[in-house]
């Protein structure tokens, strides 16, 4: 049977915390995937929140997070990882037959992983995405459940191509208005006096210097906001608009 995809985009075009606003605003179950250069990346979805997070890269896998913890030691991962390939069976199972992990550490261990994966994946400027309607094939032992807007906000703080974020808010003259949307409640007292004090009349540039951090923690704070909804390009922006050039501790900031 042939799939049938709702979303196939580019992350060079449309980065990732816009396409999970986009599919939370349909909140239906699927798949997300991401793929460049043989690198895998599995989103699952469910009605508005993120149930889980994989990949194919060794350096992700559970196994290395935890030999690099010294949970598993060497000998011990190869005898899981031979019991695994015989048995069929997913690493956590075996190494709780095993007894080397209870069901709560490999719980904790699980989320560390998945949360890795799930937060690196916002930094890929580049890849193929992918969005698969329909309900998951399979159960994971583990189970993050963390609401899309959630995600979306935690992994534009930690983003780290601030540059970018930028440029997808406008040129230096850009206006923004407010719009309503319960997301607020996500952010920080202070992140929410500064969107209250969006005017629709102070351009980009000068947002970016007034809010509670600098320029580069404001200029997620901004990106993180339209993402969800909370703001809108009030005025286009003129053709001859002067670009963006902030200093900041690690450089430039521009657009």
């Amino acid at each position: 049977m042939e799939k049938r995809f709702e979303y196939r985009g580019d992350l060079a075009i449309t980065p990732l915390a816009e396409v999970l606003a986009t599919i939370n605003r349909y909140r239906v179950p699927g798949v997300l995937t991401l793929a460049r250069e043989g690198r895998l990346r599995k989103i699952q979805l469910d009605d508005g929140i993120i149930a889980f997070a994989s990949s194919n890269e060794r350096e992700l896998s559970l196994g290395m997070y935890l030999l690099k913890t010294g949970i598993l030691k060497p000998d011990a991962a190869r005898e899981a990882e031979a019991r695994r390939t015989q048995d069929g069976l997913r690493l956590g199972q075996v190494l709780l037959q095993m007894g080397i992990l209870t069901p709560e550490s490999l719980n904790r261990a699980v989320l560390v992983q998945v949360r890795e994966i799930l937060w690196s994946s916002f930094d890929w400027e580049m890849g193929e995405v992918a969005f698969d309607i329909g309900p998951r094939e399979g159960r994971e032992l583990v189970r993050i459940d963390l609401p899309i807007p959630e995600a979306i906000l935690a992994g534009v703080r930690r983003t780290a191509d601030v540059r970018r974020m930028v440029a997808r808010l406008g040129s230096s003259q850009t206006i923004f208005e407010r719009t309503q949307s319960p997301a607020i409640s996500l952010f920080t007292e202070a992140e929410q006096k500064y969107y209250r004090e969006i005017d629709g009349h102070t351009p980009l540039q000068k947002l970016c210097t007034r809010g509670p951090g600098n320029v580069s923690e404001n200029a997620r704070i901004l990106y993180a906001l339209f993402c969800l909804g909370l703001l809108r390009r009030a005025r286009a922006t003129s053709p001859g608009a002067k670009k963006i050039q902030y200093k900041t501790e690690g450089g430039t900031l521009g657009n």
